[in-house]
């Protein structure tokens, strides 16, 4: 991919479902999840980059339980991803939603030799072999998010609408529930595992605050809490993979917060560069003062939050040469809201960003940028 030039990669249907492929050190591949209105005509798309020529090489796989709501990989096996999904189901005449695990047949993308890619070229969407579904206690309830525990392969955390249950993935069955206390209790919109503290704890967005859970029981009261992080709904949340008392926060005031949760009353560091509501927002993995976020005026920003990063105790970081607080780089390439933004799992520096357009844009961190977080 040459520098400043972003590969777009256009799907049928409309979408807002993006994982990077965890596991995956070598090739730089995301999975998209379509959201057709039509169950049967939706899929799963493996886009892999090549990075010496920029070429973009697919393979499709059907999803006919749904359109889908939320993707994500598995970090413990590469070929394995589990979708959150919503269909009609005709017996009780309404929607239903559900978490599905599937195993790819294959994780190879890009063909060997001239023959397997024209075998590729004619092909049509593969099947996934499906392992495990689960579904709501009430066919009426709705399901947020499902997440693969960091450490456990045989644990995932559901987000239901009104509580947090830690399924076996093999069974099925419920392992603990955390549901919050009050008749009128506010509902939950996404959540995520907290990386440290032993992989014990998952933080989940309810309404305009962050609440956080021990899974290692039932519980209904919360570790820590981070009351109205936002001014309005919080969207989306990630921990700092280095410091494990800061997370960002992303919400409908079009704000992005970084926390620390020992202290929740005021965020460390916040920015609202966007001007509507912000879905996601992401750490990168190896350089925690890059931050992506996504939001519904149809941009992708690369934001700087390099003066919470540091040390106060490092003299040579403090003396350092570091990124300047504030976007780096707006990408504009889309045209409706957009639902994700991920680094890849392979490559630091490169990231995409997917729009309810159908739209994935492959874009990397300028080059400027980058000689100035190494050097």
């Amino acid at each position: 991919m040459e520098e400043g030039n972003s590969i777009i990669y256009g799907l049928e249907h409309q979408t807002r479902a993006l994982s990077p492929q965890y596991g995956e050190s070598d090739a730089i591949r995301f999975l998209i999840g379509t959201q057709s209105l039509k169950p049967q005509a939706n899929q799963v798309h493996v886009v892999e980059l090549e990075e010496d020529t920029g070429a973009l090489h697919t393979k499709v796989f059907k999803h006919e339980i749904g359109e889908i709501w939320h993707l994500r990989c598995s970090p413990h096996d590469v070929a394995t991803l589990l979708t959150t999904h919503n269909a009609f189901d005709p017996n009780i005449s309404q929607c239903t939603m559900g978490v599905t695990i599937f195993k790819l047949p294959t994780v190879e993308v890009i063909p060997k030799d001239l023959d397997d890619l024209s075998a590729i070229q004619g092909r049509n969407a593969e099947d996934m072999e499906l392992l495990k579904t689960i579904t709501p206690e009430k066919p009426e309830e709705e399901i947020r998010c499902a997440e693969w525990h960091p450490t456990d392969p045989n644990r995932i955390g559901v987000v239901y609408e009104g509580s947090l249950r830690v399924h076996d993935v093999n069974t099925g069955a419920a392992v603990a529930t955390t549901a919050p206390e009050g008749r009128a209790r506010l509902k939950f919109t996404g959540g995520k595992w907290n990386p440290h503290q032993g992989h014990t704890q998952f933080a989940v967005l309810q309404d305009m605050h962050i609440k956080c859970y021990d899974t290692r029981a039932d519980s209904s009261k919360p570790s820590w809490s981070i009351d109205n992080a936002h001014r309005q709904l919080a969207r989306d949340l990630d921990f700092n993979p280095n410091r494990q008392f800061h997370l960002a926060t992303a919400g409908d005031d079009a704000a992005l917060n970084i926390w620390d949760y020992r202290n929740g009353k005021e965020p460390i560091f916040s920015r609202t560069d966007h001007s509507h509501w912000v879905w996601s927002v992401r750490y990168n993995s190896y350089h925690e003062q890059l931050l992506l976020t996504g939001s519904s005026d149809a941009r992708a920003l690369l934001t700087a939050a390099a003066s919470v990063c540091r040390d106060l105790d490092d003299e040579a970081a403090r003396l350092s040469q570091v990124l300047e607080d504030g976007v780096l780089q707006s990408y504009e390439q889309h045209e409706d809201s957009v639902y994700c933004a991920e680094w890849s799992a392979a490559e630091p520096w490169t990231f995409a960003s997917l729009s309810y357009d159908a739209r994935l844009v492959l874009s990397r961190v300028p080059r400027h940028f980058k000689y100035k977080i190494l050097l």
